[in-house]
């Protein structure tokens, strides 16, 4: 099986679905990331710390087992000055070119304008007379930035949440806020377990399921 992971921003496949990923792998399939940021900004705007950036993505890749990252250099918290239409196409080549049966991305109901635009533009791509391979729609969380969300679909990742907190210290540049932490990513581990009677857990919005 083939899955695609559509992240906005580097470290967000982590914090979302991490574990999910690590399962996955686990299982014998094959996943895929695709962070739609990862170029310069008014926030990054130093190229050296770009490409420091997008090794830590791929240090993060190698510990979580994914097979393939594609990384777009759109604009960071910048995407809605970018036309739809360029976001849209640049999904659309990596969604055909994987071929997913399960695609991971972001909830619609974000504090962060670049997450919303990354949803909308991904759901053009998963309309079943768009993706007829595609199976399985998994909304994600981040922490501290989703609103609104009341998980539906749950992953125990009890064996895997070392693994993803190893994969997230990874990314020295980001885990220093108070929200992404180790320890926080734990703790909202531990919360979405305590949902579901197990130790560890990720907690998602099922979109969609054909079986």
């Amino acid at each position: 099986m083939d899955i695609l992971v559509i992240a906005t921003h580097l470290d967000d496949e982590v914090i979302g679905c991490g574990g999910a990923i690590l399962k996955h792998v686990d299982e014998g399939h094959n996943v895929y990331v695709c962070f739609v940021c990862g170029g310069t900004s008014v926030r990054y705007p130093d190229k050296e710390l770009v490409e420091t950036r997008r090794n830590h993505a791929r240090k993060a890749g190698e510990v979580l087992g994914v097979k393939e990252i594609f990384f777009y250099d759109f604009p960071i918290i910048m995407l809605d000055t970018v036309p739809q239409l360029e976001i849209v196409t640049a999904l659309e080549k990596v969604i055909y070119q994987v071929k997913p049966q399960i695609i991971y991305t972001h909830f619609s109901d974000d504090m962060n304008s670049d997450h919303r635009i990354v949803h909308d533009a991904t759901m053009i791509w998963c309309r079943p007379a768009k993706s007829p391979f595609l199976q399985k729609v998994l909304y994600y969380e981040i922490f501290a930035s989703t609103r609104n969300f009341n998980p539906n679909y749950y992953i125990k990742i009890d064996k895997y949440i070392d693994k993803k907190l190893e994969a997230l210290s990874v990314y020295t540049t980001e885990i220093n806020v108070p929200t992404r932490t180790l320890e926080t990513i734990r703790k909202v581990a531990a919360y979405r377990g305590i949902e579901t009677n197990t130790e560890y857990a990720e907690g998602y919005i099922l979109h969609r399921q054909i079986e």
